[in-house]
């Protein structure tokens, strides 16, 4: 058994909400936990956010486009958007013991999920898969 479900947003900060609020159903439906659930819509306001701010530069009108995909083992989701690809070379993790206000994105994203892939070779934009294994067997 496995569902698959897409939605686009707008690169706003206010459609962040009508993000999470997708993950979580689709999330809860599939029988994650409420403390997986609280992750996943974490990672994904993160993720988006990091794309308005840096691959969109905070314009708006620009699509993010998620893709998820839930089966027996996992849950996949795919965000893709079209702006400044991300440079993973020149991301540099957060000084846990010199806390700061901001710089904490992907850190977060890489902590809470399974597996996080950066793919950057198509012609623009930057897609992002982020992996979530089932902690425990489905109902």
């Amino acid at each position: 058994m496995g569902s698959e479900a897409a939605l686009v947003i707008d690169s706003r900060l206010t459609e962040i909400a009508r993000a999470r609020q997708w993950l979580r159903q689709q999330a809860r439906a599939a029988g994650f936990t409420e403390r997986e659930v609280r992750d996943l819509e974490l990672v994904l306001s993160e993720a988006c956010t990091n794309v308005i701010k840096h691959a969109y530069h905070g314009q708006p009108d620009y699509p993010i486009a998620l893709h998820l995909t839930i089966d027996e083992a996992k849950l996949t989701l795919v965000i893709r958007d079209v702006g400044t690809k991300f440079d993973l070379s020149a991301y540099t993790p957060p000084d846990l013991d010199q806390p700061q206000e901001r710089g904490y994105g992907v850190f977060i994203i890489r902590s809470l999920m399974d597996e996080v892939h950066y793919d950057t070779t198509g012609e623009q934009g930057t897609t992002l898969t982020l992996v979530k294994y089932r902690s425990r067997p489905t109902a």
